[in-house]
């Protein structure tokens, strides 16, 4: 099926919910929106679930969860063994991290190399872990791309090891989808039949709200307003965008999401927004067909890995045939 394309505006893919509409429709019901807010992995993460206040108890347990894995997955916290591995080579035991690690290496190769952990050289050279963002020397990005490589990661006997002393990793672009899926299991083992997942923009919606699915509204990256609704339940959302850490310099936005084969920012799009059951997956995902670009949507259409919204720098809005039903498109 054709992708559509839609130029009468850009559809941004910057995640919102619309709890406040859901919060005055539910004020007279016996059954409110219980929330629950924390500032984890790096943004804000928050759980809503209809019931009363006992449902805070469950809540707790889930972002409690997704602490954990904050702690065990943060490439920057002196006690994770992601830390340990980049710095003292200590080889990754730990099954949790392992299993993870095993899925980005799936996806390193279906995207052909588009998505790679192994970019921590790369991110620390461009400035974005210590905010000290800059345009590095050419010089210095070409012998940085010699640093990288998923294929240099080696798993052995349930070890994670390094086929070159000099590989360093980082899963901050799937450890937020995989901590949405870790929450989702917490809140499901609890009985939760409804519920909203939202890890700074990776979401998770449990089941329907008052028998409707929920709704989530998707923005405008460049400003404000709501340009399109999606109704989603039983799936994740997760986006990446330009827009979520950058720098501009002589007029050029530099972004974090960085081409593993060029060492440079990608191009050609504003953000993607990956729609699939697995949340782990529609985050690698989202990174990955940000650094394919445009022709990601092909992968998309021709495989079942997912449904995706792209919008480009061109302000083009593509969209894959899997929406047609379930995207509302807003003009502005």
């Amino acid at each position: 099926m054709k992708i559509k394309r839609l130029t009468y505006g850009i559809l941004g893919t910057f995640i919102v919910f619309f709890a406040l509409v859901f919060l005055w429709k539910n004020f007279f019901n016996k059954e409110k929106i219980q929330k629950q807010t924390r500032f984890l992995m790096d943004t804000y993460c928050a759980i809503q679930v209809p019931g009363n206040t006992e449902v805070l108890k469950i809540i707790d347990k889930a972002l409690d969860r997704i602490e954990e894995i904050d702690r065990k997955f943060n490439a920057l916290n002196p006690k994770s063994p992601i830390y340990e591995f980049n710095n003292n080579d200590v080889p990754i035991s730990d099954p949790e991290i392992v299993g993870l690690i095993k899925i980005c290496q799936q996806v390193s190769e279906q995207s052909n190399g588009s998505f790679d952990i192994t970019v921590y050289p790369l991110v620390k050279l461009w400035g974005f872990y210590d905010k000290d963002m800059h345009v590095p020397a050419a010089k210095d990005i070409a012998e940085c791309l010699k640093k990288i490589g998923y294929k240099n990661l080696l798993i052995k006997d349930g070890k994670l090891i390094k086929i070159k002393k000099y590989i360093k990793i980082d899963l901050g672009a799937i450890a937020k989808g995989y901590a949405v899926e870790e929450a989702l299991k917490v809140l499901k083992n609890a009985g939760v039949k409804s519920a909203l997942i939202d890890a700074g923009g990776d979401i998770y919606a449990i089941g329907k709200l008052k028998d409707k699915p929920w709704k989530v509204g998707v923005r405008n990256p460049r400003g404000e307003g709501v340009m399109g609704i999606l109704e989603v339940s039983e799936l994740s959302m997760a986006t990446s965008g330009d827009y979520e850490r950058f720098f501009e310099k002589d007029g050029v936005r530099y972004h974090h999401i960085l081409d593993p084969k060029t060492g440079y920012p990608a191009r050609g799009l504003m953000s993607v927004t990956v729609i699939s059951p697995n949340p782990t997956l529609a985050d690698a995902w989202s990174t990955a067909l940000f650094v394919i670009g445009e022709k990601g949507m092909d992968i998309v259409e021709k495989t079942s890995i997912a449904e995706a919204i792209m919008v480009t720098t061109e302000n083009k809005i593509l969209y894959s045939s899997g929406l047609k039903e379930n995207l509302k498109i807003i003009k502005k």
